[in-house]
């Protein structure tokens, strides 16, 4: 292994590099700070770095901060060369991103005691960030294809959506289906069709840009997002480009196949502002489509008067919601997977519509993310959440911790820890009860921020979760680098975990990653006595889901305290 020593003094240099030499180690030495990060930061670095602390140009403190900014490269292993061995000085070093120290003068035995320690720590992350790359590749790509599956397309459009918006431009969303498909896998077989669909798949890509997405939904569906579209008939052109491209001869295993498609065509934000919503109108207009003949394409239609007065009708609505008190929270326990014991509850947020009825989330949330209204709205949950998990202290349950959801934008705002620290005061609730749920997107929006605020909560001993852990952009960097208490699997891997390999293999990989790093594992969408199970053979923490019970009301959720004060007998009772 390679390592560097960066020390200005050039006896501890020369003694460290006959050490390490005569260790078996390949040594490159730095005689400042300035030459150590350019060797760190440069092609083939070490993977272990021994860095004096106080050097000239820069110190090692400001080293070890470089190198953790660089969350996209091999992880380099930091030992720190320091006099300076007080308690508050240990803690800024490993602030800073060092993994271990070494107080002057050294000693040789502890040197290469900890030397070794280092290298298995590399040797274990390289392991965990090889098979987390693999999982990744297989969790999120088709298998037949090679092409990004559902859910890496659902991720995708999802960032492109943001980006959308921020920059005010249009995108489109095709939804293409193969006509009569299936009668090539009945007459010819599953071997045939797989080739064609690999064939259709590389020609299809041929008639988009790098910068544009290609997917393959599942069976012939495919989907596709197209950025930077300034009118329907730039969409309409690579519709036309696809069907021509098709219409040419397919030779699979001596077949020489004719294919057709039928394409439905969705544009943000005329069409639709989240994915579910373009998605599902794109694939609506591809049915259209094929009930015109197939071999076509149809944009998605509806009266643009009708959406617009609705959306604003919705908006408005929910600028008063909150003043009208039209906003509930529904609660959904957590649940101890070792002792079947209720040990937290999550706060999801509802919209009691005067007209509508009970809106779910994912009916006014995206419209609040778009206009700003998420601001008030998640500070509105928050305030209550803390006064209400208050008020169940005070009835004399047990104390529980209480989790709640916090949006990017609202993690974006400068007053974010004043506001959280607002809402305990006011409710009384002591910190340690409140578990804040950020998205992986959030944790990356701006990592120095967002590292700045973590340490402010962790100070006030508030908890941290990632929410819907891997399905965005998971990263073993942004575990180590920020300050998190745990993880949450997102429900799409457990929905099948007891059936399909793959994301058995992913939850698995999840909770010893997590596990690895003291992180605490909480399954979501946990709906059968089979999940739940399976999960506790993975050593998985908590769980949530329908399994025990759905979100319910806060009168509601009276009875499941209830249970909790009673006497256990033991194992799991189902409320759904």
């Amino acid at each position: 292994m390679r390592a560097l020593i960066a020390e200005d003094d050039p006896v501890s240099r020369h003694l460290l590099e006959a050490m390490l030499v005569k260790w078996g180690y390949t040594v490159v030495v730095a005689t400042n700070g300035s030459e150590a990060w350019g060797i760190l930061n440069g092609e083939d670095a070490p993977r272990l770095a021994i860095l004096d602390w106080m050097m000239p140009d820069m110190d090692g403190l400001q080293v070890c901060k470089e190198i953790r900014k660089q969350t996209d490269r091999p992880y380099i292993y930091i030992l720190l060369l320091t006099a300076r061995s007080g308690k508050q000085d240990i803690v800024e070093g490993m602030t800073a991103g060092a993994d271990d120290y070494i107080a002057k003068p050294f000693n040789s035995h502890e040197l290469k005691v900890r030397l070794r320690a280092g290298r298995r720590i590399i040797e274990l992350q390289a392991e965990l960030m090889s098979a987390r790359a693999e999982l990744q590749e297989q969790a999120t790509h088709d298998a037949l294809t090679g092409l990004p599956n559902r859910l890496l397309f659902s991720d995708r459009l999802t960032q492109r959506l943001a980006l959308a918006r921020r920059s005010q431009q249009a995108l489109a969303v095709m939804f293409l289906d193969l006509d009569r498909f299936k009668i090539i896998n009945d007459t010819l077989g599953h071997n045939v069709g797989d080739g064609l669909l690999k064939q259709v798949a590389e020609r299809l890509g041929e008639c988009l840009r790098e910068v544009d997405t290609l997917a393959r939904m599942g069976g012939d569906e495919f989907t596709v997002i197209l950025g930077d579209v300034t009118c329907p008939q730039d969409a309409v052109f690579v519709a036309d480009r696809v069907l021509e491209a098709l219409s040419e001869p397919f030779n699979v295993d001596s077949h020489e196949l004719y294919i057709s498609a039928s394409i439905g065509i969705s544009l943000f934000p005329t069409h639709g502002s989240d994915v579910e919503t373009l998605v599902k109108n794109a694939d609506t207009a591809m049915y259209r489509a094929k009930e015109g003949g197939r071999n076509r394409y149809q944009i998605y239609s509806e009266p643009l008067n009708v959406v617009t007065s609705t959306r604003l009708e919705m908006e408005s609505g929910l600028r008063r919601a909150i003043e009208k008190e039209e906003l509930v929270l529904h609660y959904q326990p957590r649940v101890s997977l070792k002792t079947g014991e209720t040990v937290g509850v999550e706060a999801l947020i509802r919209w009691q519509h005067p007209d509508l009825g009970l809106l779910p989330p994912d009916q006014f949330l995206p419209m609040a993310e778009e206009t700003g209204l998420i601001i008030p709205v998640s500070e509105w949950a928050l305030r209550a959440a803390c006064v209400q998990n208050k008020a169940w202290q005070s009835a004399g349950y047990p104390p529980l911790d209480i989790s709640v959801n916090v949006s990017t934008c609202q993690l974006q705002q400068s007053s974010f820890v004043e506001t959280v620290q607002q809402a305990l005061e006011q409710a009384s609730l002591e910190p340690r009860y409140l578990s804040l749920e950020l998205t992986e997107g959030a944790l990356i929006s701006n990592p120095d921020m967002v590292g700045d605020i973590l340490r402010k909560l962790k100070e006030m001993m508030v908890r941290v979760s990632i929410d819907d852990f891997g399905v965005g952009h998971s990263s073993l960097s942004y575990l180590k680098r920020f300050l998190i208490d745990s993880v949450k699997i997102d429900r799409s891997f457990v929905q099948n975990i007891t059936s399909d390999p793959d994301d058995a293999a992913i939850a698995g990989a999840i909770v010893a990653m997590a596990h690895s790093l003291k992180l605490k594992v909480i399954a979501e969408g946990v709906e059968t006595l089979e999940q739940l199970e399976f999960l506790r053979s993975l050593n998985c923490d908590e769980m949530q889901g329908y399994f025990v019970s759905r979100p319910v009301p806060a009168e509601a959720f009276v009875h499941l305290l209830e249970e909790a004060r009673r006497p256990k007998s033991g194992g799991f009772a189902s409320a759904a």
